[in-house]
């Protein structure tokens, strides 16, 4: 066979390997993202505007004190695993110690929550009212920290489908616990529904837990010992985590406190649909992506390919994505939420496009990772969330809601460049020609889309973005199947 047809057949391995963990979490998590649409909708009809933003900034809150109580366990943890995977007792000892870490992560996360409840009251919501609300969260701190370490430990031995299952069921309990809280409850059911959906996420994910380690004995020094490689680079991850999500709660407590919480829930809502929604495409394939560039990070030429067949894949999926949803975006508005949040629609019509630079300073930044380079990674990290939050504040106070969207496509350009600094000019990495031509295509595309939505009658919408949707399906299928064509 030629070194081109091995190409061929190695890219398109890549290819299968990767739509199907995508399809298998797209698949899997399609329920769990109906719940969070029905939880998102009740949530809007009977608490209203403030009762999102009360969930939006209690779960920022318990996202932003967790990367740094967690210590990057999450990601840095998986590398360990996944290297001793075929060694069973190497791996029933690393098993023992992430568990051991998770549970000082847990104790330690219940612990600067709850200490720091008054602070976190009075500076987010200006008054004590809800200094009880965070202590009790600290309850889900402490269950959170377990089910990283456990969803780990499965990442790392390849059990996707267990790990899926796991946060498809939980999902679907803590939900139907949650309806009658919230028709009850009012207010007060937004922070029990979080530690309730905490439990149940948890309790399913301990079903399909990895049973091999049998009863290890652990001293605390082994545990230190063993577990400060991954530990290290996990606290560099979590020092950049909780630098990105301290800008993203102060500019939620910058609205709060300047505007209203009503105004943090249209927020909330615009960056549910553009980021976290669209995020598990990008979670999805960084399951099967990050263990895979870990293994090879000391070649660059295996580097190159994967992140660039990784930005070409991604695109392809992601565009057509992006021409839906702007086609959708009333009706998306309409069934998720209710014409109160019709608000949004400027917002969340540009924002959407910061998910194609997303997709290709994502690939780009897992390199970084893969090499270890905590340091940089900080870096990459700090210098984006200064940038990110000076764009979000100014073009708000000049935009409104739209300016945001402006802000978040200007943010994650920039942040494409600062990542590019360290993967070009660093490590000396590159990108591949389709690559950069796929980029180009999904730029012209999705801005000639967002265009067509303004300026052109809504028919030619429905009848033009549909069609130029489907041409991204055979690139697709040439990917999947392109070993056939090489033999």
């Amino acid at each position: 066979m030629s070194d081109v047809a091995k190409q061929g057949k190695g890219k398109s391995g890549l290819s299968r390997g990767v739509l199907k963990v995508m399809g298998l979490f797209s698949g899997m998590q399609i329920f769990n993202i109906l719940c969070s649409i029905i939880k998102t909708k009740l949530v809007a009809m009977w608490l209203q505007a403030e009762g999102v933003g009360l969930f939006g900034m209690y779960n920022t809150t318990i996202e932003t004190i967790s990367t740094f109580t967690n210590m990057g366990l999450r990601q840095s943890s998986v590398r360990d695993i996944s290297i001793n995977k075929n060694n069973s007792s190497r791996l029933a000892f690393i098993v023992a110690v992430v568990r051991r870490w998770s549970l000082v992560a847990g104790l330690l996360g219940a612990i600067v929550i709850s200490a720091l409840a008054p602070i976190l009251a009075e500076s987010i919501f200006g008054d004590w009212t809800h200094c009880w609300g965070f202590v009790a969260l600290s309850a889900s701190m402490m269950l959170n920290a377990m089910l990283m370490g456990e969803q780990s430990i499965l990442q790392g031995t390849g059990r996707l489908k267990a790990l899926a299952k796991g946060s498809f069921w939980g999902t679907l309990t803590g939900l139907v616990a949650s309806v009658p809280m919230f028709y009850y409850m009012g207010e007060d059911s937004v922070v029990w529904s979080i530690i309730v959906y905490s439990v149940f996420v948890l309790g399913f994910t301990l079903l399909y837990r990895h049973k091999g380690d049998g009863r290890i004995a652990l001293s605390w020094g082994e545990t230190y010992r063993e577990g400060k490689g991954f530990v290290r680079l996990g606290i560099c991850m979590s020092i950049a985590s909780f630098i990105t999500n301290i800008a993203h709660l102060a500019f939620m407590t910058y609205l709060n406190r300047t505007v209203s919480t009503e105004e943090v829930g249209l927020f909330q809502a615009g960056y549910t649909l553009v980021i976290r929604y669209a995020g598990l495409i990008f979670a999805a394939v960084g399951m099967e992506f990050f263990p895979r560039l870990s293994a090879n990070n000391h070649s660059a030429h295996r580097v190159n390919l994967f992140v660039s067949h990784e930005i070409t894949l991604l695109l392809l999926v992601v565009t057509p994505m992006i021409l839906l949803f702007l086609l959708c975006r009333n009706l998306i508005v309409d069934v998720l939420y209710t014409r109160e949040f019709y608000a949004i629609i400027p917002f969340i019509s540009c924002a959407i496009m910061c998910n194609i630079f997303k997709a290709v300073s994502y690939c780009m930044a897992f390199s970084i990772i893969a090499k270890g380079d905590g340091k940089y990674f900080i870096f990459t990290e700090g210098v984006d969330a200064v940038v990110g939050l000076t764009l979000n504040i100014v073009l708000y106070q000049c935009m409104g809601l739209m300016g945001i969207g402006v802000a978040y496509v200007l943010w994650f350009l920039i942040y494409c460049l600062i990542v590019g600094v360290v993967y070009f000019g660093r490590y000396g990495f590159r990108l591949s020609a389709e690559a950069y031509r796929m980029i180009g295509i999904s730029i012209l595309v999705s801005a000639g889309a967002l265009a067509m939505m303004e300026l052109l009658p809504m028919w030619v919408n429905i009848v033009a973005l549909p069609i130029v949707s489907t041409c991204f399906l055979p690139p697709l299928k040439r990917m999947y199947y392109r070993n056939k064509k090489s033999k």
